[in-house]
């Protein structure tokens, strides 16, 4: 569980920020556990660069590969 947690949400203050998959598009982007804000990008987590919680559809984990391939592994804590 959190496998590719990145940050502690600065909305919620509730849940862990993951990096994730949506299962349609297969777009990789970042969405709190919790409260379903979204950021396309883990160096855009705060609380005022916010996007929405329908901007992407179903999500699933990703696999390491894709994280390393955006180079996003920096950001996995």
């Amino acid at each position: 569980m959190y496998e590719h947690k990145v940050k502690w949400c600065p909305i919620c203050s509730q849940g862990w920020v993951e990096i994730v998959k949506d299962i349609r598009t297969g777009i990789v982007f970042c969405c709190c556990s919790e409260c379903e804000n979204e950021w396309n990008d883990p160096s855009d987590i705060t609380q005022k660069s916010c996007n929405t919680t329908s901007q992407h559809g179903q999500i699933c984990d990703v696999d390491d590969s894709e994280i390393q391939k955006m180079d996003w592994e920096k950001y996995i804590i």
